[in-house]
C-alpha cells in the first residue's frame, strides 16, 4: 500500500516542487516575434530572443518546424548587427554566440515560404511559432502581425497559451501579449485578412472562410469569458477550500496525537516497570528487533544462539562448539536457527564458528555458500518479524489512516481546478495540506497499548543494566538472571556495567548463573558479525559484476540553448 502510494506522490512532489540542479542554467526573460505578411503569400519574421545565462554556455538553440506546404528559408543571426554562425540540423537551429553569467539579445530573421493561407474571400495566417515540444519556459511573450497594407477589415485570435490575449490596432496590426508562457505549452496564432491584399498568393481553396473564422472567434470568446468567470470564482472560494483543509488537518492530526497519548498513558499503567528483568511476552531475539530497531543482524543473531542455549535446546561443547539438544522448539525462527547454523553449516548435530570459515575467500568460489548463507538468515529474520507482527505491536488505526489518505487525495480535485484556472497561489496553498495529510496517512502507525507497555519496561529495564550490582543479580532467579545478561548482550549495554567489566574470567560469577553467557556471547557476535560482513562484501562483488507534438499543421518549435 505504501509503496503504490508513495510512487505517484513523490512524482507529484517533484512535479509541483522541482529540484534545481546544481549545473549551469538560462532563462529566456523576453521572447517577441514580429510578422510581416508579404502580398506573395510569404511572411517576413524577426524574433528577438533575451537569454540570461548562469553559468558558461556555447550557444543558443531555436526549433522551427513549419506547416505541411510551408518552408522556412534564409535564416539569420546576429548580435547587435554582427551576424553569428548556424548551424541547422533540419528545422533544429544552433547559434552559436559563447556566453558566461551575462544576459544576451539574439536577432533571427527568416522567411516563411507559402505561410498565408488563400481562400476565395479572406487569406489567414494560421501559424505556431513554437509548441507543445519547446522544453524550456518563456517570459514576455509577444507576437505581432503586420497586414501588407493597412485595413480594418482583420479577424484574429489565439489558441491555448494565446486565447483571449490579441488585441487589433486601427491598420489592421494584431497583436499577442502572452506574457510568461511555460514549457510544453502550445500557442497557435490566427490571424485573416481580405484576400485581396494577397493577390501574389496561390489559392489555397476555392471557398469562404470568413463566416468559419467568425463562428471560431465568436467560439474562443465564449470559452474565454467562461474562463475568465470561473478563474474568478476559483479566486473567490479557494481561500474557504484552503482553510477547510487545513482545519481538517488540524482535526485529524490533534486526534491522532490524543489517541497516540492516551495509549501512552494506559501502557504506563497497564505495564508497569517491572522488578528486574519483565515478563517475557515475545522471545528475547523478537524483543531485541522489536525495542532496539536499529539493532544489528550479528547483535540479534547472538541473542537468539544464546536464548537457544538457556532454553536447552543446544548446549555448549568446548570454548567455540555447540550441540543440538532438543529440536522441538517453541518459535518457528528458533527451529530455523538450527536448521541455519547446525544443518546447512555444521554437520546436523554440532556447529563450530569455524564452520563459518568458508564465507571467506574468492567471492565467485564461496558464491554457493555465501548464497546459503544468505537464503537462510532471510528466512530466519522473515520469522522473527513475524512473530513480532503476530504480535499486534502497531497499528489498530486503519480508520483514522484511511480518513487522513481520502481527505488528502479528494483535494486534488481542487488542485486540479485551481491549476487549469491560474491560480497557482492557491494551488501551493492546498498542496501542502494535501500532502501533509497523505502522508500522515500512510506513516501514521503508532503502537498500541501493549507494544507501549513492551517498549516501556524494556527501556527501563535497559536504563538500569548499566549500573546493576551483584547485590541486585544475587536476588534473581536463575531464568531471570541469564534473560538479563542475554539482552543486555544484545542491546551491548553490559558493556558499560562496571561490575561485568571488572570481572576477567570466562567461568561463572558466584551467584550469576547467566554470567557464562557473556564471554560466549562476546565470541559468537564477533563471529557472526565476521561471517555477516563476509557475506555482503561477497554479494556486493557479485552484483556489481554482473549489471550491465506539435502545433497547427504539424509546425511548432521551440527554443534553448547549449
Amino acid at each position: 500500500m505504501k509503496r503504490l502510494i508513495m510512487g505517484p506522490l513523490l512524482l507529484l512532489l517533484v512535479f509541483i516542487f522541482p529540484i534545481q540542479a546544481f549545473a549551469d542554467d538560462f532563462t529566456i526573460d523576453g521572447f517577441s516575434i514580429d510578422a510581416t505578411l508579404q502580398t506573395d503569400g510569404n511572411v517576413q519574421v524577426k524574433e528577438v530572443l533575451t537569454y540570461d545565462f548562469d553559468g558558461s554556455f556555447n550557444g543558443i538553440t531555436r526549433e522551427i518546424y513549419p506547416k505541411k506546404g510551408s518552408e522556412i528559408q534564409d535564416l539569420q543571426a546576429e548580435e547587435n548587427g554582427k551576424p553569428l554562425k548556424i548551424e541547422d540540423d533540419d528545422g533544429a537551429y544552433k547559434i552559436h554566440r559563447k556566453a558566461k553569467d551575462e544576459t544576451v539579445v539574439i536577432q533571427l530573421s527568416y522567411t516563411i515560404l507559402n505561410g498565408i493561407e488563400r481562400y476565395s474571400d479572406m487569406g489567414q495566417f494560421y501559424w505556431p511559432f513554437f509548441d507543445d515540444r519547446n522544453e524550456t519556459d518563456f517570459g514576455n511573450v509577444s507576437i505581432t502581425v503586420h497586414p501588407p497594407a493597412a485595413t480594418d477589415d482583420v479577424i484574429a485570435m489565439g489558441y491555448h497559451a494565446a486565447r483571449g490575449k490579441v488585441t487589433t490596432e486601427s491598420d489592421g496590426t494584431a497583436i499577442f501579449d502572452l506574457g510568461n508562457v511555460s514549457s510544453g505549452e502550445n500557442a497557435d496564432i490566427r490571424v485573416g485578412y481580405d484576400e485581396s491584399l494577397f493577390s501574389g498568393a496561390p489559392l489555397a481553396g476555392n471557398k469562404s472562410i470568413r463566416s468559419e473564422l467568425l463562428d471560431e472567434q465568436q467560439s474562443l470568446a465564449a470559452a474565454q469569458a467562461k474562463y475568465d468567470d470561473r478563474h474568478e470564482l476559483t479566486g473567490r472560494v479557494a481561500p474557504y477550500i484552503v482553510g477547510g483543509a487545513v482545519l481538517l488537518l488540524i482535526l485529524i492530526g490533534s486526534y491522532a496525537l490524543r489517541l497516540q497519548q492516551r495509549r501512552k498513558q494506559n501502557a504506563v499503567q497497564q505495564y508497569p516497570e517491572a522488578y528486574f528483568v519483565p515478563d517475557p511476552v515475545m522471545s528475547l531475539p523478537a524483543t531485541l528487533r522489536y525495542t532496539v530497531p536499529q539493532a544489528g543482524g550479528p547483535q540479534i543473531q547472538t541473542t537468539a544462539l544464546l536464548d537457544l542455549l538457556r532454553k536447552g535446546y543446544i548446549e555448549k561443547v568446548g570454548e567455540e562448539e555447540f550441540r543440538v539438544v532438543n529440536r522441538n522448539t517453541e518459535y518457528a525462527h528458533e527451529s530455523l536457527l538450527i536448521e541455519w547454523l547446525f544443518d546447512e553449516f555444521g554437520d546436523g548435530e554440532r556447529f563450530s564458528y569455524n564452520d563459518l570459515d568458508v564465507l571467506q575467500g574468492d567471492p565467485l568460489v564461496v558464491k554457493e555458500d555465501v548464497d546459503k548463507f544468505r537464503t537462510s538468515q532471510v528466512a530466519w529474520e522473515s520469522a522473527v518479524r513475524d512473530e513480532v507482527k503476530e504480535n499486534h505491536l502497531k497499528g489498530d488505526v486503519k480508520g483514522v489512516r484511511l480518513l487522513s489518505i481520502i481527505t488528502g487525495l479528494l483535494l486534488i480535485a481542487p488542485m486540479i481546478w485551481f491549476g487549469i484556472y491560474n491560480q497557482p497561489m492557491w494551488l501551493f496553498f492546498l498542496v501542502l495540506p494535501s500532502m501533509a495529510l497523505i502522508l500522515l496517512g500512510i506513516f501514521f502507525n503508532p503502537k498500541t497499548v501493549k507494544g507501549y507497555g513492551i517498549s516501556h519496561q524494556w527501556e527501563a529495564f535497559r536504563k538500569r543494566l548499566p549500573t546493576v550490582s551483584e547485590s541486585d543479580l544475587n536476588e534473581q532467579l536463575d531464568d531471570e538472571q541469564k534473560r538479563a545478561v542475554i539482552y543486555g548482550i544484545g542491546t551491548k549495554t553490559l558493556e558499560n556495567n562496571n561490575y561485568f567489566k571488572s570481572k576477567q574470567t570466562t567461568q561463572a560469577i558466584d551467584g550469576v548463573p547467566g554470567w557464562s553467557y557473556f564471554p560466549v556471547g562476546i565470541m559468537a557476535t564477533h563471529y557472526l558479525t565476521s561471517a555477516d560482513t563476509a557475506v555482503a562484501s561477497s554479494t556486493s562483488s557479485s552484483s556489481s559484476s554482473s549489471m550491465p507534438g506539435g502545433g497547427v499543421g504539424g509546425g511548432g518549435g521551440g527554443a534553448g540553448a547549449f
